[in-house]
């Protein structure tokens, strides 16, 4: 179960796409031409739904914009990932009210090597030197990506402006679960040049979060865990 707190977390496996989204979503569904995107697209909206009704907010048909980024209700944020990972594939989404948070980031990876030949275009050379040194270079190195993702999620509603991976640089704090995003190129005036988020990496799965409030508070680190979700059956959200 979650603590107390103004974040609402559902976490699924990438079930079969059914006919239980509501009627504008499936109308959206329909036009993918790939069965990996239309299952990634009914298990997000399902989980959308499980996590805004934690805050009553029900029935909302979440829809994408010109950006493909979801239109979230007007007093609401959130953030939707998943990723093929054994047995089932996984999906996660977060949500809060404007008036708590302002911005939330999740991104999830399935626990494997980031390619080698993909590093130079995500890490920069600080966090290459990093990777290298680590007991898993290549887990470290989708570690990086994945909170580059997280914290380009979370900006990207506040700025509307693409960010390059370059343009973040990730230090972590390994055995606190943290890790602090300086950015080398501020997106928006009143985003500071450092933002801190949380990980959390298991068997399977890396994790990452950032949530931003005005006071720039950040999200708990058990709200990012597999382990600490509302959603106990994960084929149900």
């Amino acid at each position: 179960m979650l603590p107390p707190g103004p974040i609402a977390v559902c976490e699924s496996t990438l079930s079969p796409a059914g006919d239980d989204l509501l009627p504008e979503e499936l109308a959206v569904q329909a036009k993918f031409p790939s069965e990996k995107r239309r299952r990634e697209f009914a298990a997000g909206r399902r989980c959308a739904r499980q996590a805004l009704g934690q805050l009553d907010i029900h029935d909302f048909a979440l829809l994408p914009g010109q950006d493909r980024a979801p239109i979230w209700p007007a007093d609401a944020v959130g953030s939707i990932t998943h990723t093929e990972v054994a047995p089932a594939g996984y999906c996660a989404v977060a949500v809060a009210r404007r008036d708590h948070v302002r911005a939330l980031g999740i991104d999830a990876e399935p626990r494997h090597s980031l390619p080698r030949d993909l590093w130079a275009l995500i890490l920069d050379a600080s966090e290459q030197r990093a990777a290298l040194h680590a007991p898993e270079p290549g887990v470290f190195a989708r570690l990086v990506f994945s909170a580059k993702e997280a914290v380009y999620k979370a900006l990207y509603p506040i700025c509307r402006n693409f960010l390059d991976f370059m343009d973040v640089h990730i230090e972590f704090h390994l055995e606190a679960g943290r890790f602090c995003a300086e950015m080398r190129r501020t997106p928006a005036a009143d985003i500071g040049a450092g933002i801190v988020g949380r990980f959390v990496i298991d068997g399977r799965l890396i994790m990452a979060g950032v949530a931003l409030t005005a006071l720039n508070l950040q999200l708990p680190c058990k709200l990012l865990s597999p382990q600490h979700s509302r959603c106990q059956q994960r084929s149900l959200c």
